[in-house]
C-alpha cells in the first residue's frame, strides 16, 4: 500500500478494484456524499449520511469522512472523539467509528476492506493521539462482522444495546 497523507487525506495505491482515498468530506463533497446509500436492507445498521452527515458537521468531536474510489465517493463513515457518543462511553485515546458502509454500487470490490487497511493510518494523522479504534457492529449483522475482523478489529467481550439498534458487539483496533 502507498500512502500519502496531507493531515486530511490518506490514499491507497491503484489495485484491480481502483484507488481507494479517505478524505474528510468537505462542500465540494457534501452532495455527493448525501446521495450515498447501502442496500436497503443495511440501512438499519449503518444509517444514511443524511442521518449522520449535518450532526457530525457541527460537532468539532466528530468528523465526516468520505471513502473515495478513484476520486468519487464510495462510502463515508463518521470518526466520533470526545467522551461519548450517544450513550457509548470511551476513555481518553480511543475513537469511535460510526455510520460505516460502502455505497450499494461499489459494494463487492473491495472498498471497505481497503478503507479499514486505511483507517489508522488517516487517524494518526488527524490525531497522533489516538491508540485505539472503536466500533459497535450489530450482532445480526453477520457480513460486517468477518469484514471488520479480516481488517484486525477483535471483539472486546463488551456488548452495547443501541436505542432502537438492538444488541452490539464492540470491537477495537490498536493503532
Amino acid at each position: 500500500m502507498v500512502g500519502t497523507v496531507d493531515g486530511s487525506e490518506l490514499t491507497a495505491g491503484a489495485a484491480p478494484g481502483g484507488e481507494v482515498t479517505l478524505v474528510v468530506v468537505d462542500p465540494a463533497l457534501r452532495a455527493q456524499v448525501l446521495a450515498l446509500a447501502p442496500h436497503p436492507p443495511q440501512r438499519r445498521w449503518s444509517g444514511v449520511p443524511g442521518d449522520t452527515l449535518g450532526p457530525a458537521e457541527r460537532d468539532p468531536a466528530q468528523r465526516p469522512v468520505a471513502i473515495l474510489l478513484d476520486g468519487r465517493p464510495a462510502g463515508f463513515l463518521v470518526l466520533h472523539g470526545g467522551v461519548s457518543a450517544g450513550r457509548f462511553v470511551r476513555p481518553h485515546g480511543e475513537l469511535l467509528i460510526r455510520a460505516f458502509f460502502v455505497d450499494a454500487t461499489f459494494q463487492g470490490r473491495g472498498v471497505a476492506r481497503r478503507a479499514l487497511a486505511l483507517l489508522p493510518g488517516f487517524v494518526r494523522a488527524l490525531d497522533p493521539t489516538v491508540t485505539r479504534l472503536v466500533l459497535t457492529v450489530n450482532v445480526e449483522n453477520e457480513h460486517a462482522q468477518r469484514t471488520y475482523t479480516r481488517a484486525g478489529f477483535v471483539d472486546t467481550g463488551a456488548r452495547y444495546q443501541r436505542p432502537g439498534g438492538g444488541p452490539q458487539l464492540v470491537l477495537e483496533l490498536p493503532i
